[in-house]
């Protein structure tokens, strides 16, 4: 009986993180009937499943009598939320309006509010390693349903999500879509390598009960399923996508994540080679190192002008970093970054190579240089912190596979934009609860037990009572609520954005102008809904309100188009000055571009100053 009892506690559990798994689920979310459904679609899912999420922490917060201990990287974690929540609150760059209803600052509320409830509820389970176990094995599955998905794209029989990609899964293209495959790799692999060790340890003496024997074959056969099956699936239908999606970062990604877990797993047997045998483990060092010098220049050499490019993007990015040490707000990144290049390029330092590969990035192809353009240097301080923290308590709690994954998503981040993709940040706040939880204190009125350095990865700063606890999650439920009741009526807007599409792509501007306008509070941080509100406006002939929306857009954006609109709104205006200075804007964003210099042709040739043309 003992094993339907362990079998019933095991199944309460799963009802109690299936909110949980919901929120795993956002990957898998493709909406086409509101505009960007593929990125909007998946936060709207993902709100909707924090709903979800909050209600179930706090009912286990009420009928749990277990505490849970507030670590060092809760803290941690709540300061970086300051630090990022200051400069965006505080930033000049976006009208107060619009920045306290950005779906970037509502999306990361919500990421604390899961990372506090994984805490609060995940946390006080007598068996939280069923828990994310479970949360594993789910995210393995996602990466083997996504390879499943991407292989189907290659051979025709599932659309991109992309017109110029044909390869792209459930996101919005290869980049990302390469990254989490990259990052799922080194879960799956770890119950490869440690499946056999862990089969002789489980293996016991068989029950001579008929009953006991039919649940122990049926465990047997499910654990089968679930900790070889399922991960074997998965890496090999990783391995035989992930390079037809031409992303080096992922390739470094998912060597790296994989190196992690192969080192923990073989790394005694390496030390014995090379103290056994000196001279052939210098021989195989040597000739790893020419394999990776010789890798990393074919990656160099397969896409020279891409390498190059994200050279330039992590240039001008530390200047943006500098020019604002304490941050320019959330989501103003590309705003901040294209004042840089254009004013690296006005400057005369630029060389002819760097104007040929200059682009209009949305991001920083940095996220920790992101970050500090954003939030600032103390909010990259605090988010190397966190990291840390996260990659010792991994490495303290003999976690291996949440290790591998969370090396592969770390190194991922420095060469790609993993921290603007919401499946990412989902998957890592999951990665940082699992290594933020120490082991649960027991119930009220009992003596602890002592604590050692492998059964607790941090130590105690406090602890979470069963009421503070309660209190902790009902203020969690209400800043989701809050959270919710802001975002619904921009759902709303998403879905009548597309329509109104329809008409502006019929091109009847007039009447897509005043449809527009109504959608305007909800979506002031989406560059696209900007852009084709703006040509609505200059196109039915009102200039000045287009400019108006387009000043708004450059805070966000960088894309020379923005000031195109812009200056040929001043031209019709007979504001000359204004519109010669927009056009030269366009031109230092991206000098490689010719239609800025022919919109300034244009211009002077109109105002009568024929030596300029």
């Amino acid at each position: 009986m003992s094993i339907i009892i362990q079998a019933k506690r095991t199944l309460a559990e799963l009802v109690l993180i299936f909110p949980f798994l919901a929120a795993l689920s956002t990957v898998f979310v493709v909406r086409h009937d509101m505009a960007g459904g593929v990125v909007l679609g998946k936060y709207f899912w993902f709100y909707g499943s924090m709903g979800l999420v909050s209600v179930a922490t706090l009912v286990r917060a009420l009928i749990s009598r277990r505490r849970v201990r507030f670590s060092a990287q809760d803290a941690l974690v709540l300061l970086f939320a300051a630090a990022v929540y200051l400069p965006a609150l505080l930033s000049t760059c976006a009208p107060t309006c619009a920045r306290l209803n950005t779906s970037k600052l509502t999306l990361f509320t919500l990421l604390l509010v899961l990372y506090f409830s994984l805490r609060l509820a995940v946390g006080t389970l007598k068996r939280k390693e069923v828990a994310y176990a479970a949360f594993y094995l789910f995210i393995i599955f996602t990466g083997l349903a996504e390879a499943v998905w991407g292989m189907r794209q290659l051979y025709g029989f599932e659309a991109s999500q992309h017109g110029l990609f044909k390869l792209t899964g459930s996101f919005f293209n290869p980049g990302p879509y390469a990254g989490y495959l990259a990052v799922v790799f080194p879960l799956a692999l770890r119950y490869l390598l440690w499946r056999r060790a862990n089969g002789q340890q489980e293996r016991g003496q068989q029950e001579r009960r008929p009953l006991a024997r039919f649940f122990s074959a049926l465990r047997a056969l499910l654990a089968g399923l679930l900790f070889f099956a399922l991960p074997l699936a998965a890496c090999l239908s990783v391995a035989l996508t992930l390079p037809a999606a031409m992303s080096r970062a992922s390739w470094l990604a998912i060597v790296a994540g994989s190196l992690t877990v192969a080192a923990f797993r073989y790394g005694g047997q390496v030390q014995q080679f090379f103290r056994r045998r000196k001279k052939q483990a210098w021989i195989a060092g040597c000739a790893v190192a020419l394999f990776a010098l010789a890798a990393s220049a074919g990656m160099y050499l397969l896409k020279k002008d891409s390498a190059d490019g994200r050279a330039l993007t992590w240039k001008i990015s530390l200047q943006a970093a500098a020019n604002h040490p304490f941050g320019v707000g959330l989501g103003n990144f590309s705003g901040a970054y294209g004042e840089a290049q254009a004013a690296y390029f006005a400057s005369g330092q630029a060389t002819e190579a760097e104007q040929q590969v200059a682009g209009n990035p949305e991001y920083g192809f940095n996220e920790y240089l992101q970050v500090a353009v954003e939030s600032g240097i103390v909010a990259l301080l605090l988010l190397a912190g966190v990291a840390a923290v996260a990659v010792r308590s991994r490495v303290r709690a003999r976690d291996w596979g949440a290790l591998g994954a969370l090396v592969a998503l770390l190194v991922f981040a420095g060469f790609s934009y993993p921290f603007s993709v919401l499946p990412f940040l989902v998957v890592l706040v999951f990665l940082l609860a699992a290594g933020s939880a120490p082991q649960s204190a027991p119930p009220l009125g009992a003596s602890p037990p002592a604590l050692n350095a492998a059964s607790s990865p941090h130590r105690a700063v406090g602890s979470w009572r069963l009421r503070p606890a309660a209190a902790g999650s009902l203020l969690l439920l209400l800043a989701t609520s809050a959270c919710l009741w802001r975002q619904y009526p921009v759902y709303r807007a998403c879905k009548q954005w597309k329509e109104h599409q329809l008409y502006y792509q019929a091109g009847l501007f007039e009447g897509s102008a005043k449809s527009y306008e109504k959608l305007y509070p909800h979506l002031n941080d989406q560059i696209g809904f900007l852009f084709e509100y703006a040509q609505c406006l200059s196109k039915s002939g009102q200039p000045e309100g287009s400019n108006r929306v387009l000043r708004r857009a450059v805070q966000i954006s960088c894309d020379p188009m923005l000031y195109n609109v812009m200056g040929k709104n001043y031209q019709a205006l007979k504001e000359y000055e204004q519109a010669e200075a927009c056009f030269t804007k366009a031109a230092q964003l991206v000098p490689s571009r010719l239609y800025p210099w022919y919109l300034l042709t244009k211009l002077y040739h109109e105002m009568g100053l024929q030596e300029k043309v």
